[in-house]
């Protein structure tokens, strides 16, 4: 990286002019495709599926209020005494948090783990505190690393860690994220406009065991008794809820029961943001926010493609007010639109952002969006349009012998 940012310095232009294989790449966001004309055909390259977000205002974060708000509170002032012996702390504080901003559920499984109050289930559990990580299994190692150090708490972080359990425990099922998902689904919200339901919905969590929670707590409930609802998932824990029953399933039969309409809710964690085609689906609840931003951007893509229906999906994104991904929100609103329409989508980098404000450093974290918001690659400058080419030899464009002879030629 810094290489690069050393010749882009030196020669601005270089990389943009005289990569020779850069002439044979054609970059084409969807923001361009679906608003520019194609003339072979004189309608659009890609046909129109916006996108309506619900949520974004500045009073669209989840109240946590009482216990709950207490127990998210507590869980930092066991990462702050933590830090004055682990050199790892902040990097578990961020895993922590990430938790405990996905469901009150998921937070309460991990302090459990924390305090070793439960036996591992190694055959059943998806999210193993040894990983601490979501189910795509990013992050893994440090998470050992981590755990290596906690074997032996201080008096005020067993004590930290109590309370927080506590907490979590009196706030019981109380939600907000599992209300405000009922209130879509079911048309309630005030700004829900109309069931979801009805639409069909898929809702996303990064973690196992807050779709799992999120799916038996739905399918517990009497305006759902008619409906069964499944959970997509790594495998072998994947299926469906009939009548409040789990019935394990493969996932090549959730799939096709989505197609053929048979199955309007779908839960599913990260395992289903990509290769899907949910088309049949018109919207999304994003039960937690993915801190990178290339997952959100493929979950939304499950619905938002070729073949959806609707002219309009909608997409829910829940966080909670005072959280880690609400202070992200926060510092983002007035930028996210002008990098999306940069880059075409949220750019990768923009990960570090999140880190920066669990670790409370939030002049770090404008200072990344600062930069990320003002840089252009050149690549994306020359390469984003649409250009008339001689489609007809495009599977010559990158020949690997085509590649090797014109790395040769040098620059």
């Amino acid at each position: 990286m810094r290489q690069v940012q050393l010749i882009n310095h030196v020669l601005p232009e270089f990389a943009g002019r005289f990569n020779p294989l850069l002439r044979c790449i054609v970059r084409r966001t969807r923001g361009y495709l679906e608003s520019t004309i194609n003339p072979a055909t004189g309608s659009y390259f890609l046909p129109r599926v916006s996108v309506r977000l619900f949520g974004e205002s500045a009073d669209g974060a989840l109240t946590l209020g009482g216990y709950l708000l207490d127990a998210y509170h507590e869980a930092e002032t066991f990462c702050r005494l933590l830090q004055k012996r682990v050199k790892a702390a902040g990097f578990f504080k961020t895993l922590l948090l990430r938790r405990l901003g996905s469901s009150m559920e998921a937070g309460r499984r991990t302090v459990t783990k924390l305090l070793s109050l439960e036996a591992e289930d190694a055959a059943d559990e998806e999210d193993d505190f040894t990983e601490l990580a979501d189910e795509s299994g990013e992050q893994r190692q440090p998470g050992r690393e981590v755990q290596s150090e906690l074997r032996d708490y201080t008096e005020a972080e067993a004590a930290s860690l109590e309370r927080c359990l506590m907490l979590l425990q009196q706030g019981g099922n109380r939600d907000p994220k599992l209300e405000a998902v009922l209130g879509y689904l079911l048309g309630t919200r005030a700004d829900s406009e109309s069931r979801w339901l009805d639409a069909g919905c898929i809702l996303f969590s990064q973690y196992y065991d807050t779709a799992r929670w999120v799916g038996e707590e739905l399918a517990g409930r009497g305006e759902f008794a008619d409906q069964d609802l499944g959970l997509y998932a790594g495998s072998g824990r994947s299926g469906f809820w009939r009548g409040g029953v789990f019935q394990r399933c493969e996932r090549d039969t959730l799939k096709q029961r989505v197609r053929d309409g048979s199955l309007k809710i779908l839960l599913g964690t990260d395992a289903a943001s990509e290769g899907l085609n949910l088309q049949r689906l018109g919207t999304l609840i994003n039960i937690d926010l993915p801190w990178n931003p290339t997952r959100l951007e493929q979950r939304k893509g499950r619905i938002q493609r070729i073949g959806q229906s609707r002219g309009e999906v909608w997409v829910a994104n829940l966080r909670y007010r005072g959280s880690v991904e609400d202070r992200v929100h926060e510092v983002l609103a007035d930028r996210l639109e002008a990098i999306h329409d940069l880059f075409g989508q949220i750019p990768d980098t923009l990960e570090d952002v999140w880190v920066q404000l669990a670790l409370d450093n939030e002049q770090a974290a404008r200072q990344l969006i600062d930069r990320t918001a003002s840089a252009r690659n050149p690549f994306d400058a020359k390469y984003s349009r649409v250009e008339d080419a001689d489609w007809e030899t495009c599977s010559l464009v990158m020949d690997p012998l085509q590649v090797r002879e014109e790395l040769r030629k040098g620059w």
